[in-house]
């Protein structure tokens, strides 16, 4: 009798579980029946913000229905990340994600959302940033810059894109590197932080190539270093930190994730829709206009680097809290 039971009992399982990824497949079938919504944590006229419209400009040619944009800037990015990891995980409600409020925010600070609070959908980009001044600054080099903090501390004033952002979190590690001291003036994201510096109320900036090489082909801004490995080829006389002797090598990265829970099923149809995005000539047009370029990961791929880089950041913090 008991052995009887032990059978039924495993096959209402073995039932109930064929029932679940059933209904899951033909969820992911029909998804989307309604527009979806785009959360970009930060604010207007950065790389986040022109970069998304980009990719969802031509959404509807691969899913049907229309990705609605939205900004939630505030927080470095926490309030626009934490709304979409309390969405309702049915893939209508997803985030532009990047390492700021996703990785560094979460894994040093204990604040906004991370990876054990979203499902990977793909990474769409890995880009380094730029040190930036305006062209009428008396700094000509990145040298100056540190001659002069070093010879004023706490006087230079520098603008970051949201506490622990990418063009934060790598000014910090400056910082500890050369030991200067400068102030520090946090905006809601890369938009306003480039208004700030081209209207001289900051004197130096780490911005990214998509927002920062159109002003700097207009005259308007100049280039001091790159945090990359390497040259950027947009701007091949410019020099890397570590050619100047910095030890700092920097990337930001956007992509794209859904609340934990949803179905898996529906993140592999958005994985393969965005993909087909990121190949669309009218994306990669726009996208080369910011100078910037796709490097498109997958959901398991960005999951696994996502994570890495989230544990990383929990060690680094323990020393550049001291």
């Amino acid at each position: 009798m008991r052995k009887q039971w032990k059978r039924r009992r495993w096959l209402y399982v073995f039932l109930s579980m064929l029932f679940v990824l059933g209904s899951q497949t033909v969820l992911a079938q029909e998804f989307p029946t309604k527009p979806i919504t785009l959360i970009v944590p930060y604010g207007p006229g950065g790389s986040f913000d022109l970069i998304g419209r980009a990719f969802t400009s031509v959404a509807v040619d691969y899913l049907k229905q229309p990705i609605i944009f939205q900004l939630k800037p505030g927080g470095g990015g926490a309030i626009g990340t934490e709304l979409v990891a309390k969405a309702a995980p049915d893939g209508y409600t997803l985030l532009l994600a990047g390492p700021g409020p996703t990785c560094t925010l979460p894994a040093i600070e204990g604040i906004s959302k991370g990876p054990n609070d979203f499902i990977a959908i793909c990474r769409i980009n890995k880009i380094a940033g730029l040190v930036m001044v305006r062209t009428d600054s008396p700094f000509k080099t990145f040298k100056g810059v540190l001659d002069y903090a070093k010879a004023n501390p706490g006087k230079l004033t520098y603008g970051n894109a949201g506490t622990w952002g990418p063009s934060d979190l790598p000014w910090r590690l400056v910082k500890m590197e050369t030991g200067i001291v400068t102030r520090d003036i946090p905006h809601d994201g890369g938009g306003p932080c480039l208004m700030a510096l081209l209207g001289g109320h900051i004197q130096v900036s780490i911005l990214l190539p998509t927002q920062s090489l159109p002003q700097i082909k207009a005259g308007k801004l100049r280039a001091l270093a790159t945090l990359d490995s390497k040259r950027d080829p947009e701007v091949p006389d410019v020099p890397t930190l570590l050619e100047l002797g910095v030890k700092v090598v920097s990337y930001s990265w956007k992509g794209f994730a859904a609340p934990k829970g949803t179905p898996r099923p529906i993140i592999e149809k958005l994985a393969m829709a965005f993909n087909k995005m990121s190949k669309d000539k009218s994306v990669l047009s726009m996208i080369k206009q910011l100078g910037d370029e796709l490097e498109y990961l997958g959901p398991e791929e960005f999951a696994k680097v996502w994570r890495e880089e989230y544990e990383a950041l929990k060690e680094l913090g323990k020393t550049i809290k001291k």
